[in-house]
């Protein structure tokens, strides 16, 4: 816990902070905030805050409750895992569209249509994906 800091000090905590490997995030309102906000990951503002400390944030909260932080976290975490979901499917099905055309070349090539026919197949198995649940034990530590 520190008080009464200045500005400079501020972004040295934060700097200090990140040489020892954390993530920091930074919650300020004023003037004074403006370097720490820009030297942290993640700069967190209110609406209220004065122009340049909303404008070197990355995130304004619109209620005042800290609560929303937390639900932010939740659904970043909930469409980080249903990115990775779509890219290790569309890599698959990528590889599979590849095996099909590959074994279907050894007979007869295959026509323009086929091969759009199999991507589209592909493709809608991937609908999906947007609306499926993360599981709680997912949602339960950051990833990388």
């Amino acid at each position: 816990m520190f008080a009464k800091v200045s500005p400079a000090q501020k972004a040295a905590i934060v700097d200090a902070l990140h040489r020892k490997g954390h993530v920091v995030g930074y919650m300020g309102d004023g003037i004074n905030d403006g370097p720490a906000l820009k030297a942290a990951d993640v700069g967190i503002s209110v609406d209220s805050a004065v122009d340049i400390a909303k404008e070197t944030t990355d995130i304004i909260l619109l209620e005042k409750s800290l609560v929303v932080l937390s639900d932010g976290v939740l659904e970043g975490r909930k469409v980080f895992g249903n990115i990775t979901k779509y890219i290790k499917m569309g890599a698959s099905s990528s590889f599979g569209n590849m095996f099909s055309v590959l074994g279907a070349s050894m007979f007869l090539p295959m026509l323009p249509i086929q091969v759009l026919t199999n991507n589209q197949l592909y493709d809608f198995s991937q609908t999906a994906i947007p609306t499926d649940t993360v599981d709680d034990d997912y949602l339960a530590v950051p990833r990388k």
